[in-house]
């Protein structure tokens, strides 16, 4: 390769790269070798050794197991002496009162049971009458016969099916209440009920949860009050969908509270507001009519000042009684959230009929 490179630029290297590359001669092929296409079979593989000869069994010396008798046991110690134990004395004192209480009962029992005397008496000897017993009656006297006031109870009550008056029933409002619109202007609510109430007998479930009571409320109705009072009238019972009317069921907060209660407004400043920016004003005026009149003592500036302050400070107050009669009346405002926990009481008890099917 050097030389042709060397020829490609004319260049021979000293007659080392001529322009004849020298004649390519033969190559003699290699004499044929027999033995590289013969094939000897492999040596037969050696013998595997024999196994070695076994240990030889240890010797053991023999064993011999003798059973050895256990020692005798020791004699039992000797029972102990019994112990006698004299009975006090009985106390005479204890035994002279048991005696007179024993003789007096016989005695009262003897004069109970007297009913004629026993000793018979001359024609002229004084005859006692037999005495009354007063041991209590054998039987109660009739149900008739009994003058003190009383209340007659009634019989057993299967409750399995009832709901008395004693029940809570525990739910939360569905809606928010705002008591500006109360029940004369059409204020209702729906509550929910959130637990099954039971039958006092047995596991019937009467009220299951998810049932619906609507209610009316009446926001309060005087100054200071803050609750609202809510009265159900109609129930509708989850599932069936059976209905219960005019149960007249009062409801109060979770600690049992007649009404329920929110955020309060007692708008203070609708009340009075109004009233004191008028006071304020008419103040104002009479202060500087006051302030022309001394500053002018003599002119009639300063008395045309005075009188239009008088009378515009009586408009003012004119204006702020009439404002005051119109805003003292503001009953408050009371905002209950809705999911307001409450509990309901009925007021008449509740039978529920067993649904067929």
């Amino acid at each position: 390769m050097l030389c042709e490179a060397a020829l490609a630029l004319g260049l021979t290297l000293g007659g080392m790269c001529s322009g004849e590359p020298p004649a390519a001669g033969t190559v003699p092929m290699p004499e044929n070798d027999a033995g590289l296409w013969g094939f000897t079979d492999p040596p037969p593989p050696e013998p595997p050794p024999p196994p070695p000869a076994p240990a030889p069994a240890p010797n053991f010396p023999p064993i011999v197991i003798r059973e050895a008798a256990p020692p005798p046991a020791p004699p039992p110690p000797p029972a102990p002496a019994p112990v006698v134990v004299e009975a006090p004395a009985p106390n005479p004192y204890r035994l002279a009162l048991m005696t007179a209480l024993s003789r007096r009962e016989g005695s009262d029992a003897d004069l109970v049971r007297i009913s004629a005397p026993t000793v018979s008496a001359g024609p002229g000897a004084l005859r006692a009458d037999p005495l009354a017993s007063i041991s209590p009656p054998a039987t109660p006297k009739p149900e008739e016969q009994y003058q003190a006031e009383h209340r007659t109870s009634t019989g057993p009550v299967d409750n399995s099916r009832k709901i008395a008056v004693d029940r809570y029933i525990t739910g939360n409002l569905e809606m928010g209440i705002n008591s500006q619109l109360d029940s004369d202007e059409g204020g209702e609510v729906v509550v929910q009920t959130t637990r099954d109430v039971f039958g006092y007998h047995g596991r019937n479930i009467l009220i299951p949860k998810g049932s619906r009571l609507i209610c009316r409320f009446k926001g309060p109705d005087e100054i200071g009050k803050t609750r609202i009072a809510l009265n159900c009238f109609r129930i509708l019972i989850a599932g069936h969908r059976a209905e219960l009317f005019e149960i007249n069921s009062r409801i109060g907060d979770v600690q049992g509270h007649g009404g329920i209660t929110g955020e309060v407004d007692t708008r203070f400043w609708e009340k009075y507001g109004t009233a004191f920016i008028l006071t304020g004003i008419s103040g104002a005026v009479r202060l500087a009519s006051a302030a022309t009149a001394t500053a002018d003592d003599g002119n009639a500036i300063s008395s045309i000042a005075d009188a239009g302050g008088q009378e515009l400070s009586q408009k003012l107050g004119e204006i702020t009684a009439s404002i005051l009669e119109q805003t003292v009346d503001l009953k408050p405002i009371v905002t209950v959230s809705q999911g307001t926990r409450v509990t309901i009481r009925p007021q008449f008890d509740w039978y529920l009929k067993k649904v067929e099917g």
